[in-house]
Order: C-alpha cells, then structure tokens, then sequence
C-alpha cells in the first residue's frame, strides 16, 4: 500500500460510524468515497492526494449539477425530465461525440464498416416518430464508441499509481456511465494521441439528456450516412 492510499484510508476511518470495517484495499470501499467524507477539510485533504483535483472536482460540479441521487444506493442519474436541448444542439453532440472518438477506435477488421462511415461523412438526424431504437446489442455504432472508451482506460489507466484504483472505481460507480467516469478522469488518462481536453464532454452531455445510448445508424445500413438520435422528450 502506498502512502498515498494509506492517507485515503486513514481519513475514511475518520469519517466513518465503524472505522474498523475500512480496507482501502478492498474495491467496495471505493464505491461513492468522497461521499463517506463528510468533514470538508478532510475531503479536500482526500482530494489534494490527486496530482489533478482541481480540473477533476470542477469537472464533478458539472455531472452532479441536474442529476438525483438514487435512494439507498447513491449512484447519480440525470434529471432528463428537467434537461432538453433544442434539435441542432442534439444533433451537433451526437456528432462531435462520434467524431472526437474516431481517434481511439481499434484498427480491426471488425471495425472496419464503422471508421469508413465516419470517415466519408455522416450527418445526424433527428429520428422521425414511429421508428424505435435498436436493441444496445443491435446498436453496432454505440457498441463500438463503448469498446473503444473502455480499451482506452485499459491502455492508459496509470496502475504505477496504485492510490488511483479509488478514484476509477469512485468515477465508475458514481453514475455507471462509462462516458461520464471517462470524462471525469480524462485529466489523469495519459494522452498519446494528442487527444483534446474536451474530447469526452459531448458523451458526457449526452447522458444527462437521456441521449447516451439513443442514436444509431439508420437503418443500421452504413450505405445511408446517417445517423439517427431520438431523445427521450420525444416519447411522450
């Protein structure tokens, strides 16, 4: 255990009704940490253990504002009842989600179809009424943008850094939305690619309009260069 992890634990213990139960080392002592830290200077003691608090928490502001807190669990889901966007706005995350992402899609055979899509030009269209979304499992744009964030994290996640397992498994479980503990984390993930900064906002954002998961290709038919999103608002 580093000192650094051993800090984590000591001010866990602090703050916790039966101190004797904490193991730092035991990954559901991760789940929603800086919660379980209720005396403030103690949290921004947690914090400061990250060369990267600051851009991190103001990065958190963003997620927790318009979002509720699941009773009994703690985890964070969005308000899409209270959060819209006109249509150009939807249509222009969608894009810039799918485009900020083209840099870290695996170079695979079974890739193949998705990056020449992207790559000759796509536009995004509102999903006219009547048409359902596909399945997640038939949704082979969405299932691509998700592999790839996920072999991101596992190719530049800094494991040297052992205190770090908190704060991925914090961003993990503090929504169960991999776009969002990616964008979360993004100042930590090292950047061989020269990704920008603001490479995960787009997916971010879509979450908390309901919108993560609800484009596709339509017809699921690469021939159309199209991408249709429907968003939640638009069901009732």
């Amino acid at each position: 255990m580093n000192q650094e992890l051993r800090l984590l634990e000591e001010i866990l213990k602090r703050n916790s009704e039966d101190p004797d139960s904490i193991d730092i080392e035991n990954e559901v002592d991760h789940y929603f940490f800086f919660d379980g830290i209720k005396n403030e200077e103690d949290l921004d003691e947690a914090w400061r253990v990250f060369d990267e608090h600051e851009e991190i928490r103001n990065r958190l502001l963003n997620i927790v504002s318009e979002t509720d807190s699941i009773s009994r669990w703690g985890y964070r889901i969005p308000k899409s009842e209270q959060i819209r966007c006109d249509d150009q706005e939807l249509k222009n995350l969608v894009s810039l989600h799918i485009s900020s992402l083209r840099p870290i899609l695996l170079e695979e055979d079974y890739n193949a179809e998705i990056i020449a899509f992207i790559d000759s030009g796509f536009q995004v269209e509102i999903a006219p009424s009547g048409i359902e979304f596909p399945d997640t499992s038939d949704n082979e744009l969405f299932g691509v943008l998700y592999e790839a964030i996920g072999e991101y994290w596992i190719d530049n996640f800094p494991y040297d850094r052992e205190h770090y397992e908190v704060l991925k498994n914090w961003a993990i479980y503090l929504t169960k939305c991999d776009e969002v503990a990616t964008y979360l984390m993004w100042p930590f993930l090292s950047n061989e690619k020269d990704l920008a900064p603001c490479t995960m906002d787009a997916g971010a954002k879509l979450w908390k309009l309901g919108c993560r998961d609800r484009f596709w290709v339509k017809d699921l038919d690469y021939v159309s260069k199209i991408v249709y999103v429907r968003p939640p608002w638009l069901d009732e």
